[in-house]
C-alpha cells in the first residue's frame, strides 16, 4: 500500500514538473495562494539535514480547493522536487489551512534556506483529470528567541 502511494505521489509530481508555464500563468490570474512557513526540528547529519516545514496556506480565491497538494522544490535556479505534503482535503475560499511535513534535504539547500533563498512552493490544484500548478507566495516566519520580549 505504501509503495503504491509513493508511486502515485511520484507520478503526480512528474505531472507538476511537466506542466507548461501558460497553465501556471492562467491559474495565477484567477487564484492567489499565499502564506507563511516555519522550519523546526532540524537534525543535521553530515551532508543532509532533516527539517520539518510547517506551512500555513491561504486561499484568496473565490472557490474552494479539494484535494490540492503542496509540492516543495529546491531554491536553485532550475528547481528540483524535494517532496510534497499530504493532500489537503479542503482549502476554503478566503480560508486557510496549516500542514506540516518533514523533509530530508542537502546541507547546502538548508544553508541556502537559512540565508534568504526560500524553497519554491507550488500548489497542485486538481483540474479535471490533471492538476494545475500555482505558485505559492510564502514568507518565512521566525519565532522570537526564548527569553526575549
Amino acid at each position: 500500500m505504501r509503495c503504491s502511494f509513493v508511486r502515485m505521489m511520484c507520478a503526480l509530481c512528474l505531472v507538476v514538473l511537466s506542466l507548461g508555464a501558460a497553465q501556471a500563468a492562467t491559474i495565477s490570474t484567477t487564484r492567489a495562494f499565499n502564506g507563511y512557513y516555519e522550519l523546526s526540528n532540524v537534525v543535521e547529519d553530515g551532508s543532509q539535514v532533516q527539517v520539518t516545514l510547517t506551512l500555513t496556506l491561504r486561499n484568496a480565491g473565490k472557490t474552494e480547493v479539494k484535494g490540492g497538494i503542496v509540492a516543495v522544490l529546491s531554491s536553485e535556479p532550475n528547481p528540483v522536487l524535494i517532496g510534497s505534503f499530504s493532500a489537503i482535503k479542503t482549502l476554503p475560499s478566503k480560508g486557510q489551512v496549516t500542514a506540516s511535513q518533514t523533509f530530508t534535504i542537502s546541507a547546502a539547500e538548508y544553508e541556502s534556506w537559512q540565508h534568504g533563498h526560500a524553497p519554491v512552493l507550488q500548489f497542485l490544484v486538481p483540474s479535471g483529470s490533471t492538476a494545475v500548478a500555482a505558485d505559492i507566495q510564502a514568507y518565512r516566519f521566525v519565532p522570537p528567541a526564548k527569553g526575549t520580549d
